[in-house]
């Protein structure tokens, strides 16, 4: 069904900013055509007049909203606003602890491009398993989902309200913990020695994991050949799966 909207007033439109919470919004010509060609059920395309010739090409969605260029700055969270958004409703996700062998977790991680660039390399890497501790940045953020690149769409992700919860679960399920650090720990382990199934903690930016954690479980060491201090959280997720996608 098509819908044609001018107005900012419209109350469809009113209803749609007020329901904003409810949905994975993906913004961006390439990101939207990215989207579209996955299986994903679109729960609204919404595209600007002068790309409505781009219809000819969608089939299966079953609300389009054609809008106006001051209705789309509306619903656009970015000054660089484009003609095309999809609006995906949120389906609650699960890890199945019984099946997966990697769990990278986001304890306090707080950028959205942090988030979304773990999310990216995580599809990249073969990673198929995220969950979410403590005080993160909202999976639905738009930062981190046009960081992610979709990415949020094909892996199995979580939220743990607390660190503690989640490692409770993992070692009822025999996880192998381990954590992230700069800095230098009690135990520290080569990527390539870390047994399956494994939970990695990724910690928050500025404070880290805390120490108390460092008493009870390994830490993964990231070789580097200069006396940088620390990496970018996201560098450092980034590189440990990669090297664990050579793994499994």
């Amino acid at each position: 069904m098509n819908i044609r909207i001018e107005s900012r007033s419209n109350s469809k439109l009113k209803t749609l900013l007020s329901e904003k919470e409810d949905y994975y919004i993906f913004e961006g010509e390439k990101l939207v055509k990215d989207i579209l060609k996955k299986k994903t059920k679109i729960s609204k395309l919404i595209i600007t007049k002068e790309n409505e010739a781009f219809l000819s090409q969608i089939t299966n969605i079953d609300e389009i909203w054609i809008v106006s260029d001051q209705v789309m700055k509306k619903i656009s969270d970015f000054k660089d606003y484009s003609g095309f958004i999809v609006f995906i409703k949120i389906k609650k996700s699960k890890v199945n602890f019984s099946l997966a062998q990697t769990i990278i977790a986001l304890d306090n991680i707080q950028d959205p491009a942090n988030a979304g660039t773990i999310l990216r390399c995580a599809s990249a890497f073969g990673i198929q398993n995220i969950v979410f501790t403590g005080d993160c940045v909202k999976q639905n953020n738009r930062k981190l989902l046009r960081g992610s690149q979709g990415a949020i769409l094909d892996i199995n992700h979580q939220s743990f309200s607390e660190l503690s919860d989640l490692l409770k679960k993992s070692e009822i399920r025999n996880f192998n913990v381990y954590l992230t650090s700069s800095k230098e720990s009690a135990r520290t382990l080569d990527v390539e020695q870390i047994n399956f199934p494994c939970l990695i903690i990724i910690g928050n930016e500025g404070k880290g994991i805390s120490k108390e954690l460092f008493l009870k479980y390994p830490a993964l060491k990231i070789p580097q050949k200069s006396k940088i201090e620390s990496l970018n959280a996201g560098v450092s997720a980034c590189i440990i799966m990669y090297e664990i996608g050579k793994l499994i």
